[in-house]
């Protein structure tokens, strides 16, 4: 992910994504909404390099060895920390959506989740499946580092998207558009208005450390209902699932 700033930007930002089985279900949180809908909700997780740069600027394209890993060092990699998930910020990326995936898991309706792993381009890493499915498609994610291409991981994520259900994209991210080479904030804003117009609800989970209104003020406009649920460190994402249940329950 590139620094959130006031235009676009081809560099990843100065500041800041294995279980076999699922994991035991914690509470649902109380929704004033109906739990009972029907939805597929597709999350698209950020790698880029902004995640893991600890504000150094690099790409992170470094995180693997391949040979003698135990040896290897990665200014991106933290101590500790297995090479795919290289640093401690992507390992609470995946902390987050593997256990909201769980939590709305547990609502007494039809649900299937798909993933999208995304940085300077974007994969689809989990077609529509079952909560049991997901987590650990989420545990094994391997961080790759790079630019930031939310219009790829928002048009990935559609397209992932049958019809037939209430649809959900939610795009946790930590700064704004850096690819692709020509408007990447507008290409965004068209790939995120051409899935509103599918019916597709996309829900924006933006970790912002520095507050950056102008990026705050972009993913309000790439949001269904211009709310952005923020955090400014990785640690706090977990704080935001009570929100974002409330969130997919109520829209």
């Amino acid at each position: 992910t590139s620094k959130p700033s006031s235009g676009p930007t081809k560099s990843p930002s100065e500041s800041p994504s294995r279980s076999p089985s699922r994991a035991p279900s914690p509470r649902v949180p109380t929704s004033a909404c109906s739990t009972e809908q029907d939805f597929n909700l597709c999350l698209a997780i950020d790698m880029s390099g902004s995640v893991c740069n600890d504000g150094t600027g690099s790409e992170c394209l470094d995180c693997r060895s391949s040979f003698l890993p135990i040896f290897f060092t990665s200014q991106c990699r933290d101590s500790f920390v297995d090479e795919d998930t290289c640093c401690n910020n992507f390992s609470s990326v995946k902390d987050f959506s593997s256990l909201l995936v769980n939590i709305l898991g547990d609502f007494p309706a039809e649900k299937s989740f798909s993933v999208v792993q995304f940085a300077t381009n974007a994969q689809l890493v989990s077609g529509l499946s079952s909560p049991e499915r997901t987590i650990p498609a989420i545990s094994r994610l391997d961080y790759t580092g790079g630019l930031t291409n939310h219009a790829a991981a928002i048009q990935m994520c559609q397209r992932s998207l049958p019809g037939g259900r209430k649809n959900f994209i939610m795009l946790v991210t930590d700064g704004v558009s850096s690819e692709p080479d020509f408007d990447p904030e507008g290409a965004a804003e068209l790939a995120a208005t051409s899935a509103k117009l599918d019916g597709t609800f996309i829900i924006p989970v933006f970790i912002s450390p520095n507050n950056d209104w102008t990026a705050l003020a972009f993913m309000r406009r790439i949001s269904s209902d211009g709310k952005v649920f923020d955090v400014t460190d990785f640690d706090s994402l977990n704080s935001l699932q009570a929100r974002l249940v409330d969130q997919v329950s109520c829209s």
